[in-house]
């Protein structure tokens, strides 16, 4: 996966010891709940979850879907499991500009119709507007622009990279689908990271034009208010990433876009985002995808895996011998069978020894 340029900070020498979870109970087997298939708000023990409260979610059903997979390309690396598969737990988040299949009896979402005749979804046209907390104007530089990420005015977007694409876009959002949620920030934690691919049909034929279909990842927090989506610090539009899709991605003929409506056209893949946050203040997280200009030509994300990042530890699942010496210290506890089942088996956290 790629990294945004958001870094997360934290002085470890202070000795602090960052207290969110690093391995979390999965729910998204259970239902279709759109933060659920995030990661976030599974009940449980705080050790094993992540609590959310003022949730917000604003599509109809068509911009979106719960699914257990996307397209027909395999993972080179993992032969019989799809590309496009979740990245935590059992199921991932697909928002659209444009409308959604029906899944697959299996739960996985193949696309048969091309994606550049794919438009309205239903969800509402507002010109000129973000939902809030969302803002286009720059924050930075205490609100003048020009500082991108230095001195937030705290309202507005300190990155200044949504205005540039706002104004090409001619300020004219439509087909808009958008959440939004709170959540405390543990302690000794100073950044949260999300996976997301994003795919656009209006990639090649539309690059450098008003026609510039947007996703964005918002954090309103006592340390950074604005856009944190980036690729090699380039936001989530189909111009500023066709560089990104045409280096890293998968574009025209790629056999990885099979099954996605988005052949001929273009995706980032998979890419890991991670921001900063302020230990013990209650962060808002935002999102929204939108087509800017127009109402045609679908843009696509997929949105899985939402966690908090610890510096300085790593999670059992990737260095099972976390904690012993020689290895680094470990980011949160195997849970306990009566509490995950499932525990053990492919998106699913290890079970406790013994249990």
């Amino acid at each position: 996966m790629d990294s945004s340029t958001t870094d997360i900070t934290g002085d470890m020498t202070t000795g602090e010891v960052c207290e969110a979870p690093g391995i979390l109970l999965v729910c998204d087997d259970q239902d279709d709940d759109p933060f659920h298939a995030l990661g976030l708000g599974c009940e449980g023990a705080l050790e094993n979850t992540i609590p959310i409260q003022k949730m917000q979610f604003k599509s109809n059903k068509y911009g979106f879907k719960v699914a257990r997979g996307f397209g027909e390309a395999e993972d080179p690396d993992m032969p019989g499991k799809l590309l496009f598969r979740p990245q935590e737990g059992e199921k991932f988040l697909v928002i659209s500009t444009g409308r959604i299949a029906d899944l697959q009896p299996d739960g996985v979402l193949i696309e048969t119709k091309p994606q550049f005749d794919n438009d309205n979804n239903f969800n509402p046209d507002d010109p000129n507007a973000l939902p809030a907390p969302m803002s286009p104007v720059v924050g930075s530089n205490s609100g003048k622009g020009g500082t991108p990420s230095q001195d937030c005015d705290g309202v507005h977007d300190c990155s200044d990279s949504i205005d540039p694409n706002w104004k090409l876009g001619n300020e004219d959002p439509n087909d808009l689908l958008w959440a939004s949620l709170e959540v405390a920030v543990p302690a000794g934690t100073h950044g949260f990271g999300f996976d997301v691919a994003y795919f656009s049909s209006e990639y090649p034929e539309f690059v450098g034009e008003k026609f510039n279909d947007m996703f964005i990842g918002w954090a309103t927090s006592e340390v950074y208010t604005g856009n944190v989506t980036f690729i090699n610090k380039q936001p989530f539009t189909v111009t500023a990433l066709a560089p990104e899709m045409e280096s890293a991605g998968f574009i025209g003929d790629a056999p990885e876009l099979a099954g996605t409506g988005f052949e001929g056209h273009g995706s980032t893949g998979w890419a890991t985002i991670n921001a900063q946050a302020s230990p013990g203040e209650t962060l808002v997280f935002a999102f929204a995808i939108m087509d800017m200009g127009d109402s045609s030509k679908a843009t696509l994300a997929l949105l899985d895996n939402w966690r908090w990042s610890c510096v300085g530890c790593v999670p059992m699942e990737q260095d099972p011998s976390c904690g012993k010496p020689q290895h680094p210290k470990c980011c949160g506890l195997c849970v306990e069978k009566p509490d995950d089942p499932k525990c053990g088996t492919m998106g699913h956290p290890p079970c406790c020894e013994g249990k």
